[in-house]
């Protein structure tokens, strides 16, 4: 009788008096199950094995060794000790062996070997690496203890078998150390989004627990600092690859996505990096995108965190673009107060907000165009394709329903305040901004 080398194992279909040293290798998909391969094989590679596996302690010695020589990453680990790794090499080479002589076992050698060096930082390569070396020790020994003809002719009939339970343990590992960095990846996104959160929502308290959030964050910088507040539409990323640009352009910047936008803290290496900043983000931003001030200590984020929300707002809705926080004060007192600001276009622009849509989006076209070009009537008529006698007809109109005159001081600026107001409301027929002044 030819018993088989691991609990629960296949053999080979069709095999015949003859071929009992032949065999047919099934691996289960899922890892989790108590079998790593299915062999079956005679007596003396069993009995080859029970010689290695009698000699493990040696053999772990012998194979740490080899590793570390042929592979630096272990050997330049400060945190991975030989002894600990002959420790993973004894286990693995114990399950290994009890495997090949037909007793149960499982892959949470090589699983925890996996996560180990994951957590040890060994790069996956390395650990591949390892366990390439492993095989070819593995087998080495096994040809070496193999002194008859009749064992190594049986051995030779399992090659491909041995190798391919040494590639399951290679591959548990595997997966083992890419769920460890991934669980790792995600828990070191959580706190450092936690740890940004308390920094923006002010709980940091005093300068010197700002200051250490932001070593942390690797945005400890002498430079300015400024908060990046981007409106989420639809679930698109308002910012594509923001990170990897401004880290090409030497900007540091750590990310939130709080609910319905995208929340960052960037810093610069001086106050020439503002502009570049802009850019970058101007260059890519898919919605609405507010920016602070900058500011030079990372206790005043909450207050920039405040001021890029109302950047946000000082941009119509259902636009795309970038808005530097008090660049455009009219606008800015607009958003902070958009209560106040639509009380002040019902009062101002009833009338007209009343009248039928396609004639209401005319005359605040036409108001709008006018207050960009600087209250030029003829450079209003270039821009809206008509004649500038039709620019002071509708102006005329606007001032019967209003009573406020485009060319009165006072009139003029309740006018802007109010025209402000509707653009920012994103109601039906307000015009998109093209650069009014305040």
């Amino acid at each position: 009788m030819i018993p088989p080398l691991a609990a629960g194992f296949g053999h080979r279909q069709g095999a015949g008096k003859g071929d009992a040293g032949l065999c047919r290798r099934t691996v289960p998909p899922d890892y989790t199950a108590p079998v790593t391969t299915q062999l079956r094989a005679a007596d003396r590679v069993v009995e080859l094995v029970g010689r290695l596996l009698a000699e493990v302690d040696r053999l772990a010695a012998d194979l740490t060794a080899e590793i570390l020589g042929g592979e630096h990453s272990y050997a330049e680990s400060t945190l991975l000790g030989r002894e600990q790794l002959r420790a993973v090499v004894r286990d693995n080479l114990t399950t290994m062996f009890a495997a090949l002589q037909g007793r149960p076992t499982t892959l949470q050698a090589p699983r925890a070997a996996g996560r180990l060096q994951a957590a040890q930082g060994i790069p996956l390569a390395a650990l591949l690496h390892a366990y390439r070396l492993a095989g070819r020790f593995i087998w080495d020994r096994l040809l070496a203890t193999a002194v008859d003809e009749e064992s190594t002719v049986q051995l030779l009939h399992m090659a491909s078998d041995i190798w391919a339970a040494i590639d399951d343990y290679s591959s548990a590992a595997a997966d083992a150390y890419r769920a460890t960095v991934e669980e790792q990846s995600r828990r070191d996104t959580t706190a450092r989004s936690t740890m940004l959160t308390t920094l923006l929502d002010g709980r940091a308290g005093t300068s010197a627990s700002a200051w250490e959030i932001a070593r942390v964050l690797d945005l400890d910088r002498q430079g300015p600092f400024l908060v990046v507040c981007a409106e989420v539409l639809d679930g698109v990323e308002p910012l594509p690859s923001i990170r990897s640009r401004l880290r090409a352009a030497g900007i540091g910047s750590e990310w939130i996505q709080p609910i319905g936008a995208w929340v960052g803290l960037l810093a610069l290496t001086d106050e020439q990096a503002i502009a570049h900043a802009v850019d970058q983000l101007s260059d890519i931003a898919l919605s609405r995108v507010g920016i602070s001030r900058a500011f030079t200590s990372p206790v005043n984020a909450p207050a920039a965190w405040r001021q890029a929300q109302l950047a946000v707002q000082c941009l119509p809705h259902g636009t795309g673009g970038t808005h530097l926080y008090g660049s455009a004060p009219v606008s800015l007192l607009a958003a902070a107060s958009p209560d106040m600001a639509q009380e002040v276009a019902r009062a101002v622009l009833g009338p007209l907000l009343a009248l039928p849509p396609r004639e209401q989006a005319t005359l605040l076209e036409t108001l709008h165009v006018w207050f960009t070009c600087g209250g030029s009537t003829t450079a209003a008529a270039g821009r809206l394709h008509c004649h500038r006698n039709t620019v002071l007809y509708r102006l005329n109109r606007i001032a019967e329903l209003t009573g406020r005159r485009a060319t009165d001081a006072e009139c003029s600026a309740e006018l802007y305040i109010a025209l402000e107001a509707v653009r920012l409301s994103g109601r039906p027929g307000s015009c998109d901004r093209q650069g009014a002044p305040d």
